[in-house]
């Protein structure tokens, strides 16, 4: 059997290697015929040097024709040889966290104070400078000219520290350099908006005579806490042309975590008329508030592009961008009460109102390069006119009319001081502050001392040397009964006679 196919085999594949030339020509003339040719552009290089036999006798190449890549020409990632570090840097931030206390018309600042931490891995390390510095940058979302970099970014130096003042030469191991700096209490507080954005960074450069420069980059993370009032804020609203009174009771601030709540009295809900025993009530259907969040910010223009503005006032503010979100809502339809029987009727009703948990919002604050957050609550009430008889309350009937009251509260939303105090209330007392010496042991009734001068310290007699016997009883012109006379020496004898 095997012997039988291999003729079979051989025969076939000398039938399949001879082909005619002339046929296949006219078969692919065909096919170019039949088919939509490509565009030149969208032919491969390889196709455009192809040969007539080659579309006929193209067949698919083996796995082990496949081109390789050279080895030598691609290293391999794993083969590059990283430049150990000489030094590294780190810092060590010392002082508590970093919080405004007070609005920043009135506030002390914060004081951060520190270390940077220079480790050396050699024996020596020659530097020829050591500079840190505070920078405030501002990076605009929205900047005047999309793609310039100086139009969507501004830094500001705090501070400069320079460690070194001139070339020096470091040993190996730990090197520790103390800063300290009063934040002052009107900067803004670390921000991340819609529009800009403002951060607070720490940058440590040294530079050593050999080698490249190495770098130290750390944010800090700067808050602002406004001490809440012991007493709520008191607003009323009035409502023409009815004689709908609203008595608020809300906090002065509100933090970005937890809920407060709102206290409203509703009054003048109910107009009688004595002469058809009638009366007009006000019924509240639904309460609805939300709490938006407003950010409004300016981008200059760089003295690149300032010419664009034209007059010179509008160079100076450049382009106004605001944003405005809602952090929070929710609405109500029961839980009030209501009470029609009173003179003027009054409906009272109590709700919490907070920051949802994801909306991630800005504490209030303003800069002085015109960036504003600011907080809005509104409040809006739906109510229905009824028609009742004065002895039946109950029985109402509706009159068809009804109003829409809308309320504005402005909320400062901050962050919570906790059991943090000022710097510089926690400070001990200044040296004006210091009283004068304590005061003498002299009194009005005492009596100085004129006897003999006291000796100084030096003139005294060591207590060794001075071992005189008592001295001997001194004879007294008082006898007692056995007929002998003797003097008794008292404390003040002891004192004045040596």
């Amino acid at each position: 059997m095997p012997h039988a196919v291999m003729p079979r085999v051989s025969t076939f594949f000398r039938h399949a290697s001879t082909f005619d030339i002339s046929t296949d020509l006219k078969k692919a003339k065909r096919r170019s015929s039949s088919t939509k040719r490509p565009a030149y552009s969208d032919r491969t290089p390889s196709s455009s040097g192809s040969s007539l036999a080659s579309d006929d006798r193209s067949v698919k190449m083996p796995d082990s024709h496949k081109r390789l890549s050279l080895g030598g020409l691609h290293s391999p990632k794993s083969s590059s040889n990283k430049i150990p570090q000489t030094a590294t840097l780190d810092v060590t931030i010392e002082s508590p966290p970093l919080v405004f206390f007070g609005p920043a018309a009135t506030s002390t600042g914060a004081l951060l104070s520190g270390q940077l931490v220079l480790n050396i891995h050699e024996d020596f390390m020659a530097i020829d400078s050591f500079k840190m510095r505070l920078a405030l940058e501002v990076t605009r979302k929205k900047p005047f000219h999309a793609h310039c970099q100086e139009c969507s970014k501004q830094c500001t130096d705090l501070t400069t520290w320079n460690f070194l003042q001139g070339p020096a030469t470091l040993q190996r191991g730990e090197h520790n350099f103390p800063f300290s700096f009063l934040l002052p209490g009107h900067l803004p507080a670390t921000m991340k908006g819609g529009l800009s954005a403002i951060d607070y960074v720490l940058r440590a450069v040294i530079a050593p005579k050999l080698g490249e420069p190495i770098k130290l980059a750390q944010t800090l993370d700067i808050k602002r806490a406004i001490y809440p009032s012991d007493q709520p804020r008191h607003s009323i609203r009035i409502f023409p042309p009815t004689n709908l009174t609203a008595n608020c009771e809300l906090p002065a601030v509100i933090h970005p975590i937890g809920a407060t709540t709102i206290s409203m009295r509703i009054d003048g809900v109910v107009k009688r008329n004595t002469e058809t025993k009638t009366q007009t009530q006000w019924k509240l259907k639904r309460l609805t508030w939300r709490l938006d969040e407003t950010q409004k910010t300016i981008s200059p223009a760089c003295a690149k592009h300032a010419a664009k503005l034209g007059n010179v006032d509008d160079a100076k503010k450049g382009m106004a961008h605001q944003d405005v979100r809602t952090v929070g809502t929710d609405e109500m339809k029961s839980g009030w009460k209501a009470d029609y029987n009173s003179p003027d009727g009054m409906i009272e009703l109590e709700f919490p109102f907070g920051i949802r948990s994801d909306s991630r919002p800005i504490c209030d604050m303003k800069s002085e390069d015109g960036t504003e957050v600011s907080h809005v609550l509104i409040v809006e009430m739906i109510v229905a006119e009824e028609f009742a008889p004065i002895k039946r309350p109950t029985q109402v009937t509706p009159t068809g009319a009804a109003r829409v009251l809308r309320m504005h509260f402005n909320i400062t939303v901050t962050e919570r001081p906790g059991m943090g105090i000022s710097w510089d209330e926690e400070q001990p007392p200044l040296y004006e502050n210091v009283p004068a010496s304590p005061p003498a042991y002299l009194t009005g009734n005492s009596e100085l001392y004129e006897g003999d001068p006291i000796p100084d310290y030096e003139d005294l007699s060591p207590l060794n040397e001075a071992e005189s016997p008592m001295p001997a009883p001194v004879p007294d012109h008082r006898t007692n009964g056995e007929g002998s006379s003797t003097r008794v020496l008292n404390i003040e004898d002891l004192i004045l006679e040596p």
